[in-house]
């Protein structure tokens, strides 16, 4: 019974993929993903603290603009992402 629920759960997920990439294709506006917590002009200010001679902690850059330290870290490390996630949302 427990074969049979795997592949049923594998069969299952394999559909759900293939009618999401569907969609994306017919709309790609599509499941963009959870809405950033950011705007462009808080990006900018990140990167530009960020970008300085003696940039100050990810915490005091998290607590300054009223972000999670987490979030201050993935624009740090993947700050094209970040301007992909802007655009798709319009922002």
């Amino acid at each position: 019974m427990a074969a049979t629920a795997q592949a049923q759960a594998e069969a299952t997920k394999s559909a759900q993929r293939a009618g999401i990439d569907h969609n994306r294709r017919a709309q790609p506006s599509a499941y963009l993903g959870r809405k950033p917590s950011y705007d462009r002009a808080t990006f900018d200010r990140i990167r530009l603290a960020l970008d300085s001679a003696s940039p100050p902690s990810l915490s005091a850059i998290a607590k300054a603009e009223g972000l999670s330290k987490q979030t201050v870290f993935r624009l740090k490390q993947d700050p094209q992402a970040a301007l992909v996630a802007l655009d798709a949302w319009g922002m």
